[in-house]
């Protein structure tokens, strides 16, 4: 058989790479590599639209039904990335979603990932950085979901009772004016805000709201309130 796969793309038929992917269905996931390899020189050379089939798919559907499309997918998704030592080592599943994370946060693949950091939530909320060598498939789906959705960026409690004091003030000195947008951020442990669509002829009148803002006294409800997410 690995004789037979080190050939693979130069002269297997699409009827061989059949025969070889339902033999390698049968020896579990030590063989998962040898799949993803072949899957995707037949997606790569196009061989089940050569044969008359509308689609590689639609060839796997009928002719190699041991093994989802799904999972030849992931497979095919990995083999590209990693070589079959690191893919026997690690596992197609922690492997298929270290790519995920990757992907999200941007971050450069090594060869061998295994030192790789992963920030893992825990149950507390914290985040602990560990190495992919000792991730759980969980953990790294908790770490890919938490990149992927970032809790949302909190208001200081020192800020919000402001903040609320400037919309509040741009709001009641525009009505009816322009249609002026005010939010904030948080960055670099500061809170920003920003200002749009103030006309030229209004900045007169904005620079009245701020100071109204900031002459508001802020009252003991307004610094006991629950901090709110950043628009």
């Amino acid at each position: 058989m690995n004789k037979t796969m080190t050939t693979v793309g130069i002269d297997l038929t699409l009827d061989q790479i059949r025969d070889t992917l339902n033999a390698l269905a049968k020896q579990g996931s030590t063989s998962a590599h040898q799949i993803g390899t072949l899957y995707n020189h037949v997606m790569d050379k196009r061989m089940a639209e050569s044969a008359g089939y509308r689609s590689a798919q639609e060839y796997f559907s009928q002719h190699v039904k041991a093994i989802s499309k799904a999972t030849m997918s992931n497979y095919g998704t990995v083999a590209r990335s990693f070589t079959e030592a690191i893919c026997t080592q690690y596992g197609m599943s922690n492997l298929r979603e270290l790519l995920r994370y990757v992907e999200v946060t941007n971050t450069l693949l090594p060869a061998d990932p295994g030192a790789l950091s992963i920030d893992v939530p825990q149950d507390d909320g914290k985040v602990v950085a560990k190495p992919f060598s000792d991730c759980s498939v969980d953990e790294l789906e908790r770490a890919t979901r938490a990149k992927r959705n970032p809790p949302p960026v909190r208001v200081p409690v020192a800020d919000q009772a402001r903040l609320l004091f400037f919309a509040d003030s741009i709001t009641r000195s525009f009505e009816g004016v322009a249609d002026v947008r005010f939010s904030s951020r948080s960055k670099g442990g500061k809170t920003l805000v920003s200002l749009q669509d103030v006309p030229m002829t209004e900045v007169e009148r904005l620079i009245q709201a701020l100071q109204d803002g900031m002459n508001a006294e802020p009252t003991l409800a307004a610094e006991q309130a629950t901090p709110l997410p950043l628009t």
